[in-house]
């Protein structure tokens, strides 16, 4: 995917005109083993809370393996 076309001087000074300001937005690497490691344990906990509050019809059975599709 690559990083995005950067802009001209003219352009940045065009958009903080229209009242806009530059910011910059770290994300957690999707990819990663190590986010993916807890994102399904995190999915694991989730399923296990609501069992466990008897919100049966909000379990998904299979939501941590969910995480394998991606």
């Amino acid at each position: 995917m690559g990083r995005p076309r950067e802009i001209s001087a003219e352009e940045r000074a065009e958009l903080i005109r229209q009242g806009y300001r530059p910011i910059e937005i770290w994300v957690p690497d999707t990819t990663s083993e190590a986010y993916r490691k807890e994102a399904a344990r995190q999915a694991r906990a989730a399923v296990e809370a609501d069992r466990q509050a008897g919100i049966a019809e909000l379990v998904d059975e299979n939501a941590a393996e969910d995480w394998d599709k991606l």
